[in-house]
């Protein structure tokens, strides 16, 4: 086994969970009134978004390539794997180029969202959306 693959598929996820845990503990209660961003809290945001939309796309890409039954259960085993912290490298290294791309960027996703005050949305996703509807509802009547 590489160390660039073990860092890959062991460390970072497990890094990228420590780092989200610690967002979520000083951020999920932060004030929400803070209308104004600095250009570098734009710029995260705008990251944010990027990878969000990254996400998705690798998502779909995933779903309606053809080898996506066998590799579910993969990547499944290998979660529950890291989640009872005895990570089984070689699961990963069996399923295809586009989900470990996929896996990569849900966790830079992750990771960016960590350091934004909207992490709260990971428990509340229902709140990013309203927010969006209404957004678009006063760009409308404005």
């Amino acid at each position: 086994m590489e160390m660039h693959q073990m860092f890959l598929w062991i460390v970072y996820p497990y890094t990228v969970v420590a780092i989200v845990g610690m967002g979520i503990v000083w951020r999920y209660d932060a004030s929400r009134g803070e209308e104004s961003r600095s250009t570098a809290g734009k710029f995260l945001l705008l990251v944010v978004k990027v990878m969000m939309a990254a996400s998705t796309a690798t998502g779909l890409a995933i779903v309606l390539s053809s080898s996506m039954a066998d590799e579910l259960v993969l990547l499944l085993r290998w979660l529950i794997s890291l989640a009872q912290l005895e990570p089984d490298i070689s699961l990963i290294l069996e399923i295809s180029v586009l989900s470990k791309i996929h896996f990569v960027v849900v966790f830079l996703f992750l990771l960016s969202l960590a350091f934004t005050k909207e992490i709260y949305y990971l428990f509340k996703p229902h709140q990013y959306l309203k927010k969006i509807y209404l957004k678009l509802q006063y760009e409308k009547r404005g």
